[in-house]
This record gives structure tokens, C-alpha cells and sequence, in this order.
């Protein structure tokens, strides 16, 4: 084993040593991003709705939400507002917990990519990418 490669083993055993718990493979960033979360097959009723992501990595984001439909294993389509290429996943939950004020926040694994957004379907839709434009560092102030 080489230099390169002793340090770069090292180091990750010091990160899995820090905290056993840590299940992450990538670092998170703490952020205030819109997403736009439609189940995939809507049990308790076809919905969707705009949130507020509050950390992403390029893996997953978490989000807190007011409905206590999610549950692990859902399935879901979701738009992060990542820029001006707003792309649609194939997310999965893989938690829920339960917050105060009858909040949730979850935790989304993204699967692969579904397509480009290109046609609004919803007034909620609009709204997010109306928001996201808005949020994007290039947009355009006019």
C-alpha cells in the first residue's frame, strides 16, 4: 500500500470512527431550496406540494412537511431547485420522524433521473418553478 493510499484509509476510518451512527456517503449542505414532492402512487389521495429543502448532498435531501403520508419505501417524483436545470427524480423515502407542531421531516434518496423538466403540469408546479428561477444565483433581474 502506498502513501496516497494509506492516508486515504486512514481517514476514512477516522470519519466512520467519529460517529458510528453516520450512515452517510456524502457530505450534506444546509440550504433553504425549493423542492416539488408528488407520490408516485398516492394512497391517500393524488397530491402535491412545494417545500422547502433544508440539506441536499447529490444523493438525497431532507425536507419538513405538514402531511403524515410519507412513509418509508414511497415512492416519489421530486424537482430540486439545484439551479436553472431543474431536473425530475425517482426519489425514495428512507425516513420519517416525527417533529414538533405536528410536523414531519423527511429524508429522500434520489434514484435516477426521470426527465427534463419542460411542461408545467400544475398551478404548484408553476409556483415551484417560478421560485426556483427566482432563487437561481444567474437569473435575471428583469
Amino acid at each position: 500500500m502506498n502513501e496516497l493510499q494509506q492516508r486515504i484509509f486512514s481517514q476514512k476510518q477516522e470519519d466512520s470512527s467519529s460517529d458510528p451512527l453516520e450512515r452517510r456517503r456524502e457530505p450534506r449542505v444546509q440550504t433553504n431550496r425549493m423542492v416539488y414532492v408528488q407520490p408516485v402512487n398516492p394512497e391517500g389521495g393524488n397530491f402535491e406540494e412545494v417545500r422547502t429543502m433544508k440539506d441536499f448532498s447529490r444523493s438525497g435531501f431532507y425536507f419538513i412537511t405538514g402531511r403524515d403520508f410519507y412513509q418509508p419505501g414511497d415512492h416519489l417524483h421530486v424537482v430540486p431547485a439545484f439551479g436553472c436545470l431543474n431536473l425530475e427524480h425517482l426519489g425514495e423515502v428512507v425516513r420519517v420522524e416525527q417533529l414538533q407542531f405536528g410536523e414531519f421531516g423527511v429524508a429522500v434518496r434520489l434514484l435516477r433521473v426521470e426527465n427534463l423538466v419542460a411542461n408545467t403540469h400544475s398551478t404548484a408546479m408553476s409556483a415551484f418553478e417560478a421560485f426556483a428561477l427566482a432563487e437561481s444565483p444567474t437569473a435575471d433581474p428583469s
